[in-house]
């Protein structure tokens, strides 16, 4: 479960084309020209809570879409803004899972440190939510709850993968970005993150096949 939430200033590059076309539901559809699968993007915000819906389909197995979901230790390899992830405790299916990262929003770089209670349902959904203040730690969100459904698409072979989330940062972003950039600039970092995911999941799929001997 990859959640990204991550103020330090950065260098501004290219942020012209990122402040186009910002509304009340920004809406993203990341069209693959060269064949890997597309994502759809939704991102909501009702007073300081973000909602976020993601989906896409893709020519892979459901156990490769649930094995990379669930590769926690990895994430930082292939998920942008991951740099640590870590399970703390497992039981059965439940387990206690440590992120740390950062979440870029425009020129700023909002730290990230939670600890999530999550909930496998192979091979199917992964619910995360945040783990309780006695669990240690320190978060910086104030709130997170989020799911990844794996269900079957068609045509055969296809799975759809679906994520939402809902978060509010323990501290609003800044007077200048929430109000007027806020939206498309958490759109922009979730679909990033996202695609990161499926590509990673296309990675895998394509190194199965190639290594399945001819038929």
């Amino acid at each position: 479960m990859s959640v990204l939430v991550s103020g330090r200033p950065r260098a501004c590059k290219g942020l012209l084309p990122v402040l186009a076309g910002i509304s009340a539901l920004a809406f993203s559809l990341a069209v693959a020209a060269d064949g890997r699968a597309a994502a759809l993007v939704e991102v909501r915000r009702d007073a300081e809570v973000y909602g976020v819906h993601a989906s896409a389909q893709l020519a892979a197995g459901q156990r490769i879409v649930w094995d990379t979901l669930t590769d926690y230790e990895r994430l930082r390899e292939f998920v942008p803004g991951v740099r640590r992830a870590r399970v703390l405790e497992r039981q059965g299916d439940r387990l206690l899972l440590e992120q740390s990262g950062v979440f870029a929003v425009l020129f700023f770089e909002l730290p990230v440190q939670l600890r999530l209670d999550v909930l496998h349902l192979p091979y199917t959904t992964v619910i995360a939510q945040l783990a309780p203040a006695g669990a240690g730690g320190e978060s910086t969100l104030r709130s997170f709850s989020g799911r990844y459904r794996i269900s079957n698409a068609l045509p055969p072979a296809v799975v759809r993968l679906d994520y939402d989330a809902r978060f509010e940062l323990a501290a609003p972003l800044p007077p200048l970005v929430g109000p007027v950039f806020g939206v498309a600039a958490v759109r922009q970092t979730m679909r990033a993150q996202f695609e990161a995911m499926l590509r990673e999941i296309e990675r895998r799929q394509q190194a199965l096949t190639d290594a399945e001997p001819p038929g």
